[in-house]
């Protein structure tokens, strides 16, 4: 093959991800790095909740995690629930948005 096809095949398999979802991802991991820190308040528990319920799923399954799978396994699930959250929320918001101009324009 080649070099140049290469070049073409590698730079359409690159997978590029939009601004919005690293900032809601850097976002999420930050939230729920301080709220492992203060885990001792009602908002830090709610934010903490997907990560608390993947380390009991993996307990009551003898596959749990100690140390810094502990705590690596409650940072990542809850940071990445979070960030579905968000975009999900934010494309719902976007796609109602459009509706809803599309009706005053008609």
């Amino acid at each position: 093959m080649p070099s140049n096809k290469r070049v073409k095949l590698a730079a359409r398999c690159q997978v590029r991800l939009p601004q919005r979802v690293v900032a809601s991802l850097i976002f999420s991991v930050t939230a729920s790095v301080l709220a492992f820190a203060h885990f001792d308040n009602i908002p830090a528990y709610i934010l903490m909740a997907p990560g608390y319920l993947v380390q009991s799923w993996l307990f009551e399954h003898h596959r749990a995690l100690g140390g810094l799978g502990y705590t690596l396994t409650m940072i990542g699930v809850s940071a990445l629930v979070w960030t579905l959250i968000i975009l999900g929320l934010g494309g719902a918001g976007r796609r109602l948005g459009t509706l809803v101009t599309r009706k005053r324009a008609v």
